[in-house]
């Protein structure tokens, strides 16, 4: 064995996931018909490592690894490594008729031609003048960064070449890897879920970093950034075109675009012929109505991006605000899909980090009748994997038969396959279901508020399969959207436990509504939200909401930019110091080598007068700041709580600070993350 063996060994080890990719490998081998399999997808997503891993468990008999990097730049340099391979076939034959002996000695073998994009100067020797040459049983799987497509198909290739894209992988997936690196700690894996998006090489890199570090915590903001730029080297490393980097910037700014939006924010014209080859990067995703960059990709090119030119991104910002405006008043039978569009240019990373992205394998339908006990099931599935879930509690399962027998359409559900794996309830509020909620003690205090003048509808009871929760969220979130629009001009009413879903029902227009909310008899609360639609469409009420929420970002913006005008910092970088002077606020002054390093919170002309009283000046900004939140609004006072015990007091770990709280910690690190970015914010706005 020797250190290549290890490495494979090692990558085995840490190897989760793609049994249908390894199926599909394993029918290509052993199939009588003769197909070339051709595996695609980005830097990164673990294309590699599958052939290697298949190479290895198939074993050197029948199977032969190429690399593309071996830099076959004639059909000489590839026939030699064909050779090389075959030791026991070497004579004086052609590689072609070792091969075809070698698979009929075998009964067959198959070839892997990794990083196929790098055998460009041969390709058309492959396709034209070898491969046709070969025996049947000579099986052929490529992977590269695109598709195959020209000539591979054309004159009959069509028929025998099978392009699978290699998917990221899916959150079960991800738990399962972060298992055999020994971290168990579920908020570690949720945020490697959010980081990773499920690129195999983001998450390697950063469970890698998390494990030297003790499996305590995720990242810092610099080890991110870090792995960040590395990926996006990684995956930039073959463009030929400079543009494409900036064209990618553009549209990491943005949900999806086509080629008139991208226009419009690069200010220039694009030529329909440039427009279709940006497209066709292995990481640029056809939409429905457009294109958009993978969900990780699009992420981490948006944090490298607004972290490196601040002034850009916000004028990428500012210009696809005017033109999806612009689009809506063409549009409007779009208005709510340009909405939800306008919705991800927001600027809290909460907005961005709930992926809108609807998953094409998804079916999205009423329910029968005959699917209600599917509902139920998923119900409490979904149920037992709450967090706030307690044994013996009082729920909603009950509700679901009798309403079903009154109107099964009522529940909407979404089915991968033959798999029903989320689901979501409209119910219209009439004499017998209103009825039925007054049996249950949850549901009872929003029938005390019937209209019999409106058309009102209950959203409440609803269900996602606990394996694909992660990973479909944002079709859930999407899928309530159509709920919603399909049942137009009415009142809708909800009640929700399901933390993270408070935060998101806001941005869907919805209001609190404190008189319905209810409380379980072993204590698990339900909130109560409303969304009036009887006098103004969704749409209508989206843009109002936004428009209120972008017209305090121009003023934020100026802030932002006159600091970072006498400092030379962006917010992120100030939000890195603001972090480290927190960190250590207590005995700031007794540490002079930190204390420099903060001194670009303060304006150049006070930190050059005041050399030794750095460390005093930024705690008393910090302790005024967060005296205005202890006496604002709901919001800035749970921020001052959490600083304050978190830092101020230091009274425990971030863990500690949640349950003494009393908040979920999920919620707790968000909430921490928006309490110091307020902050600094405040810090900034004191120093203009």
């Amino acid at each position: 064995m020797d250190i290549g063996d290890l490495l494979i060994t090692q990558q085995k080890a840490f190897f989760v996931g793609r049994s249908e990719e390894l199926a599909m490998l394993e029918q290509c081998l052993s199939n009588h018909d003769w197909k070339l399999l051709h595996i695609y997808g980005p830097g990164g997503i673990g294309k590699t490592t599958l052939l290697r891993l298949f190479a290895q468990t198939t074993g050197s008999s029948r199977c032969i690894y190429l690399d593309g990097h071996s830099d076959f730049q004639l059909p000489q340099d590839f026939l030699k490594q064909i050779r090389r391979a075959l030791p026991e076939f070497a004579d004086d034959r052609t590689e072609i008729d070792m091969l075809n002996a070698c698979a009929a000695s075998h009964g067959s073998v198959i070839l892997l031609l990794d990083t196929f994009e790098m055998c460009g100067a041969i390709e058309n020797w492959l396709h034209q003048d070898w491969i046709p040459k070969l025996c049947p049983l000579v099986k052929i799987c490529s992977a590269g960064r695109y598709p195959l497509e020209d000539q591979w198909m054309r004159d009959g290739w069509h028929a025998l070449v099978h392009n699978m894209e290699l998917q990221p992988l899916t959150f079960q997936e991800i738990q399962m890897y972060a298992h055999t690196r020994g971290i168990a700690d579920q908020q570690i894996v949720a945020a490697l879920q959010q980081f990773s998006n499920g690129l195999p090489l983001a998450l390697s890199l950063a469970c890698e970093i998390i494990v030297l570090k003790g499996n305590t915590q995720f990242l810092d903001q610099y080890q991110k950034d870090h792995i960040i730029t590395y990926l996006i080297e990684e995956l930039t490393r073959d463009l030929e075109e400079n543009d494409w980097k900036r064209y990618m910037e553009a549209s990491s700014v943005v949900w999806r675009f086509d080629q008139e939006l991208l226009q419009s924010l690069l200010q220039e014209k694009i030529t329909n012929d440039y427009f279709r080859e940006f497209c066709r990067l292995p990481f640029v995703i056809r939409q429905a109505d457009g294109w958009s960059l993978h969900d990780s990709i699009r992420q981490w090119v948006f944090t490298d991006l607004r972290n490196r030119m601040p002034q850009t991104f916000q004028a990428y910002r500012r210009l696809a605000l005017d033109a999806l405006y612009k689009r809506a008043d063409l549009f409007p039978h779009k208005k709510t899909d340009l909405a939800f569009e306008r919705l991800y240019l927001h600027e809290l990373d909460f907005v961005r980090d709930f992926r809108f992205q609807w998953d094409d394998r998804l079916r999205f339908r009423e329910c029968r009748e005959q699917d209600l006990d599917l509902v139920e099931q998923l119900y409490l599935q979904h149920l037992h994997n709450q967090s706030n879930f307690i044994p013996g509690e009082t729920h909603l399962e009950a509700l679901i038969r009798p309403l079903g027998q009154v109107d099964p359409s009522a529940f909407y559900g979404l089915w991968r396959d033959q798999e029903l794996v989320a689901f979501c309830s409209c119910i219209l509020l009439t004499e017998q279901t209103v009825r039925i909620f007054r049996s249950n003690p949850i549901t009872l205090p929003i029938t005390t508020r019937i209209r019999p003048d409106r058309r009102q509808y209950l959203l409440s009871i609803t269900g996602v399969a606990a394996h694909l929760e992660q990973d479909i969220t944002g079709s859930v979130a999407r899928a309530l959207v159509q709920i919603i629009e399909r049942n137009k001009d009415a009142d809708f009413l909800d009640l929700i436990s399901i933390p993270y879903w408070l935060e998101y029902l806001p941005l869907l227009g919805f209001q609190r509504a404190p008189w319905a909310d209810s409380t379980t008899p072993l204590g698990v609360k339900y909130f109560g939200h409303q969304l009036d639609l009887s006098h103004e469409d969704l749409a209508t009420r989206l843009n109002r909401m936004y428009s209120l929420m972008e017209s305090s970002v121009p003023a934020e913006q100026k802030v932002v930019l006159s600091h970072s005008e006498e400092t030379g910092l962006s917010l992120e970088q100030s939000v890195k110091l603001v972090q480290r002077a927190l960190k250590h606020f207590p005995r700031l002054p007794l540490h002079p080598e930190i204390t420099h390093t903060l001194r670009p919170l303060l304006p150049q002309s006070i930190a050059g007068q005041v050399t030794d009283k750095i460390a005093e000046l930024i705690q008393t900004n910090i302790r005024d700041i967060m005296q205005t939140f202890l006496d604002g609004s709901e919001e800035e006072q749970r921020f001052y709580r959490i600083l304050q015990h978190a830092y101020i007091k230091k009274i425990g770990t971030h863990e500690f600070v949640s349950e003494y709280l009393n908040i979920p910690i999920k919620s707790y690190y968000r909430y921490l993350k928006l309490a110091v970015r307020s902050l600094t914010y405040q810090m900034m706005k004191m120093n203009v």
